[in-house]
């Protein structure tokens, strides 16, 4: 017997007098409401209750030998186990139907009076109290109280997307005890209860779970912990406070010599485990408390895990600032959320997500309330880690040097560099934004301003890591600001240097020499480039283009959201398998096989001529000035190929036309799609103003073909053999639907 609840007068619900709610109450034997046998009786309109339940309804009146019939499609009597003068308790018949409304009935000497009516919810257990915190350690035991366990029942616990099993020691009709397991963490958890297939969710509480091990002191050592999976310690994990880097030893210990001049230590993931996240933030980091001179304890949990071939997507830019039209939020939300959650909240396999700054932006942080937690809210949904590193525009703009400016980041994110295993891969995350913010102060943004390169404390710190890393192994280094650029010198690109100076490329790159394989990873200027380091044979880097587009603004002129240069916005895929890392630009919203845009210039030009709004943007100069001869050089005939993920060298564009190859020559153009969908629209909204117009386009590729209706077979195959193909029939007519 399961007792649960006491129906009491007063209760605010709608009381129920004879023949109320759904149930039919013309039957003679139920009493007319002057002749009730008891008063002062409330049910609520619906009750969620579990089998063999005691219940208690209180009023007044009651008399010994009085009964309580539950009234369906049937009566169902129910076995009385109470009787005061002002309550009666029963306990629920067996076979009672879910989602049902049931009139309680007062069977009296044969006669009955209708109490009330409640649709009825079975669960497997009620009255649940997880009693908000649950405090404990690993290994022992818990216990959640609530009615209607079962000594057969599975208790699950869901923490960071994942889900486990936690041993249940007893269950009885008050609690059920559980074991709190070795995959539990610090944190939010939400529990479900599993008996048979059916299961319920209970609700959430949080976990506090804590050792119980004391580590002595050591000589010098301000900061000491442990790295553990349970409670078990685990040797030969590297800690660091972002200056010195430690290792644990054979008990799981650490002690680190730090000046705690970053205000927090974090470990570094090794191959085969996972820190913990909470709402897909990695918690591999924590503050600081105690001054330099002040001995504190900060432990690390890992989970073991099979990683070894896992998804890395790689994203940067999303800008959000509770700005544009639709708001920047919801775009995020309809688009890069919703097919992240789509495609990998599921899925079995191990999925990681690097987002490479620009999270937030700084300019808004305090007029529209938006700044990093907001940003993180919006990606609380992903069941996979996501980890991060700074962009110029996540610093505090009331910052008046760069760490300070760096300060709410580390309270929400974390350390501005660090570094992480995946498996097979090494990776550091690094922070190449210097933060000058002339003017700015409390409560003063300042000019926003910055230096692109890597301070002297972090180049060190990065050395210090790669002691620990094997040559072999393969490096992603992922960081906010390019290291290169693409230009042109009249026929062909040429790879330039982005950072400040070619003595800031080397201070990094230096640092790999000797190693295989450094895939470099960037974000910053929305748009997509891969490019050879010039000087470093050992090192690609991926310039990837921006989640957000043009900052949100193409879906309001252009019902789209592409990049400045031409590319849709989007993120990388990397597919690695052991050491053996692949890639694949992928346009949110659209199949990974499309990889291009074709435009029929042709139809390109004769739009631009006669557009109204492109016309207006050329009148009006000013930003547009000079722009109404983008494409005067255009031949006729002319078809143009953007191949979004183009790789020098790597890529090959076979054009064909009637069965004879077209000859395919690289071209330094904008896109006719960002121009016609952004640049003339927002320059016309803006009385001939613009900011973040076209950029001439690394890879855009040109055709010349023999007439105006031909149609052409575009075949474009990536450096790893894939292959992508459109008919193109001609004349093509110029949309700015990238679906078209």
């Amino acid at each position: 017997m399961k007792k649960l609840i006491t129906l009491l007068t007063g209760l605010l619900f709608v009381a129920l007098s004879v023949g109320l709610t759904g149930c039919d109450d013309s039957d003679e034997q139920v009493n007319r409401p002057d002749e009730r046998f008891v008063s002062g009786v409330v049910i609520p309109t619906a009750l969620d209750v579990c089998e063999g339940l005691e219940m208690t309804i209180e009023g007044q009146g009651f008399l010994q030998g009085d009964a309580v019939t539950l009234r369906g499609d049937s009566d169902m009597p129910a076995q009385t186990t109470g009787i005061t003068p002002s309550s009666i308790s029963f306990v629920l018949p067996d076979g009672l139907e879910d989602q049902t409304a049931y009139k309680f009935l007062l069977v009296r000497n044969g006669e009955l009076q209708a109490l009330g009516a409640s649709r009825l919810t079975l669960k497997l257990a009620v009255n649940i109290d997880l009693g908000g915190t649950i405090t404990g350690s690993w290994n022992e035991e818990a216990s959640i109280r609530g009615n209607g366990f079962t000594a057969s029942d599975e208790l699950i616990l869901t923490q960071g997307g994942g889900k486990f099993s936690a041993s249940v020691t007893q269950a009885d009709n008050q609690s059920l005890r559980f074991r709190i397991p070795q995959t539990a963490v610090d944190g939010d958890c939400e529990f479900t209860l599993r008996r048979g297939d059916k299961e319920q969710t209970l609700g959430t509480a949080k976990l506090s779970l804590s050792l119980d091990n004391t580590i002595p002191d050591q000589t010098g050592a301000s900061i000491k912990g442990m790295v553990h999976y349970g409670g078990k310690g685990i040797e030969n994990v590297l800690v660091s406070d972002g200056d010195r880097i430690t290792a644990t030893d054979a008990n799981g210990y650490y002690w680190l010599a730090s000046d705690k001049r970053n205000g927090l230590a974090f470990v570094i993931q090794p191959s085969g485990y996972e820190v913990p996240t909470d709402k897909a933030i990695p918690q591999f980091w924590h503050p600081c408390t105690g001054s330099a001179s002040t001995v504190e304890r900060i432990d690390f949990q890992l989970q073991p895990v099979s990683n070894d071939d896992f998804t890395l997507l790689v994203a940067t830019d999303m800008h959000l600032a509770n700005r544009n039209t639709p708001k920047d939020y919801t775009q995020f939300a309809d688009g890069f959320v919703k097919e992240l959650t789509d495609t990998y909240n599921s899925t079995s396999s191990k999925v990681y997500c690097l987002n490479l700054g620009d999270f937030a932006w700084d300019q808004y942080w305090y007029v529209n309330k938006w700044a990093i937690p907001e940003c993180k809210k919006a990606v609380e949904s992903f069941n996979f880690p996501f980890w991060s590193v700074m962009g110029n525009h996540d610093n505090d703009p009331y910052g008046t040097s760069d760490f300070a400016a760096e300060t709410p980041y580390r309270e929400e994110l974390g350390p501005v560099y660090y570094s992480m295993n995946i498996g097979k891969v090494h990776f550091l995350m690094l922070d190449n934004t210097v933060y000058l913010n002339n003017g700015g102060g409390p409560g003063v943004i300042g000019d926003r301003s910055y230096k692109k390169y890597f301070t002297q404390q972090q180049l060190d710190w990065i050395r210090e890591d790669l002691k620990y890393v094997d040559k072999s192994t393969p490096i992603v280094v992922g960081f906010h600001c390019p290291v290169y650029t693409y230009g042109w010198n009249g026929t062909s690109l040429t790879t330039n240097i982005s950072m400040d100076s070619s003595a800031a490329v080397s201070d990094l790159l230096g640092c790999f020499d000797g190693y295989a394989s450094v895939n470099v990873v960037t974000g910053h200027t929305h748009v997509n480039r891969n490019m050879q380091s010039p000087a470093f044979a050992n090192v690609y880097e991926h310039n990837v283009a921006a989640v957000c587009g043009t900052w949100w603004w193409t879906q309001q002129f252009g019902k789209n959201n592409v990049c400045t240069d031409g590319s849709p916005a989007g993120y990388k895929v990397f597919t690695v398998s052991g050491t053996d890392l692949k890639w694949q630009f992928k346009a949110t919203g659209l199949p990974a096989e499309r990889q291009f845009m074709t435009y029929d210039m042709n139809s390109v030009k004769e739009y631009w001529a006669t557009n109204t709004v492109v016309q207006k943007a050329i009148e009006l100069g000013k930003d547009f000035a000079g722009r109404g001869n983008d494409y005067s050089g255009v031949g006729e005939n002319e078809v143009f190929v953007n191949v979004w993920g183009h790789e020098p060298g790597k890529w090959n564009i076979s054009v064909t036309e009637n069965g004879k190859s077209l000859d395919v020559r690289q071209v330094w153009r904008r896109d006719p799609l960002h121009t016609i969908s952004y640049d003339a629209p927002r320059c016309v909204a803006n009385g001939g103003e613009m900011t973040f117009p076209s950029g001439y386009t690394p890879h855009m590729f040109a055709v010349t073909a023999s007439s105006a209706s031909s149609t052409l077979e575009i075949r474009v195959t990536d450096r790893f053999g894939n292959t992508y193909t459109e008919t193109m029939k001609r004349p093509k007519t110029f949309s700015t639907d990238l679906n078209e």
